[in-house]
């Protein structure tokens, strides 16, 4: 494959600095996300109104994928993620001074706009550089969003016991994300481009659908125990609101460590078998939460198998989509994983009114197994796909 860059293909630094954006990244969302109750507070919000300020995030992320992926294909990956960085903390930065519910609402959608589109950006650069490279290297970059997360949480978990305002709090990591992140992107390259045979326009091809289809099941999964694992854990397994929380952090730890090792693995396993493998076991963790009855250790090992299976399926599907798809895949990756992420924790809600709390963690457990039948099918259809292209 011949491959045609506005830089050299191995640029010095470059990887190490996608590293850091994505950590900062992480550092921020988490920051905002310990300072939901106090945001609650200070603007008396009701569950019902809080759940629309939430909103207004999603409805960035989503709005920033067109306007975001066009000045990426027109002035570059630093150019975009500037923009996204700028944004994303001055959306937080106002956010944190509102005095309104109205004006709330427009900090956390500019926040959003921001956000998705630092996300879309540095995804796009690491599958980019990866490609160039010839070598895994996504599932580090994820790692660093969820090391940065869990910084981010401990950070403000102090800020919070130590008496740091919201505006204190949320004012200095925006400041610091916003001038250290832009520091850091300033070496980006101007443009991303391969030769690859991939169609940028038309619609998208039945591999690349394939591939939103396991992206969103996994992002689905993602969500649903990102939301529900705790009240899981205590519904359902009848143990104290504490013993609940590690259950989440054993889920929450597994997801950094197998981001962590997921290159290695991904090197010497090959994506197909990883993901494949990933998908599995990420199925045996949700069978092992169907069966724990009021077993709380296998309910523990349920939530350690979700996070490690389900840790590594992100970045190979965002690497899956570059290959197919390039820029416009891994946008539509973006949006498809922003969907299923947001879309698990009310479809559980909806199922847990219907129906009962275990009954609701079976629909991630079939969404699991549709992962492990699509990670097969993939490469014995990418294969047949090949052949053919081969052959004429």
């Amino acid at each position: 494959m011949t491959h045609t860059t506005s830089i050299p293909a191995v640029f010095p630094g470059l990887a190490p600095r996608i590293w850091a954006l994505f950590f900062l990244n992480g550092l921020l969302f988490s920051s905002w996300a310990v300072q939901i109750p106090a945001v609650q507070e200070r603007l008396s919000l009701s569950p019902l109104h809080l759940s629309g300020l939430l909103f207004a995030i999603m409805l960035g992320n989503v709005l920033a994928l067109a306007p975001v992926s066009g000045v990426l294909r027109k002035w570059g990956a630093k150019t975009a993620v500037l923009l996204s960085i700028a944004v994303m903390s001055a959306g937080l930065l106002g956010l944190a001074w509102s005095p309104s519910v109205p004006l709330a609402v427009i900090g956390l959608l500019v926040y959003g706009i921001g956000f998705g589109g630092v996300d879309l950006v540095l995804n796009a650069t690491g599958t980019w550089l990866e490609d160039e490279l010839q070598r895994p290297i996504m599932s580090g970059f994820h790692a660093a969003f969820s090391v940065g997360a869990l910084v981010g949480a401990v950070t403000g978990g102090f800020f919070l016991t130590q008496g740091v305002s919201l505006g204190g709090h949320l004012g200095t990591i925006s400041l610091l994300v916003g001038l250290v992140g832009g520091a850091f992107a300033l070496p980006l390259p101007s443009r991303l481009t391969s030769g690859s045979t991939a169609n940028e326009r038309g619609r998208p091809s039945l591999l690349l659908c394939l591939i939103l289809v396991a992206g969103f099941s996994a992002a689905l999964c993602e969500g649903a125990v990102n939301d529900w694992a705790v009240v899981y854990l205590k519904g359902i397994l009848d143990v104290p609101a504490s013993a609940a929380s590690v259950g989440f952090t054993s889920f929450a730890v597994m997801m950094v460590v197998g981001r962590v090792f997921g290159n290695r693995l991904s090197a010497a396993l090959g994506r197909s078998r990883l993901a494949t493998a990933a998908a599995l076991l990420a199925t045996v963790g949700f069978l092992a939460l169907q069966w724990a009855g009021e077993a709380f250790f296998l309910g523990l090992m349920g939530f350690a198998l979700v996070g490690l299976g389900l840790s590594v399926l992100a970045p190979l599907g965002f690497s899956a989509a570059w290959q197919v798809g390039q820029a416009r895949g891994v946008a539509l990756m973006t949006g498809i994983f922003y969907g299923g992420f947001l879309a698990g924790p009310p479809l559980v809600g909806m199922v847990v009114h219907a129906s009962t709390l275990q009954a609701a963690f079976a629909l991630p457990l079939l969404l699991a197994l549709v992962s492990v039948v699509l990670a097969g099918g993939l490469k014995v259809y990418a294969e047949q796909q090949q052949d053919i292209h081969a052959l004429a």
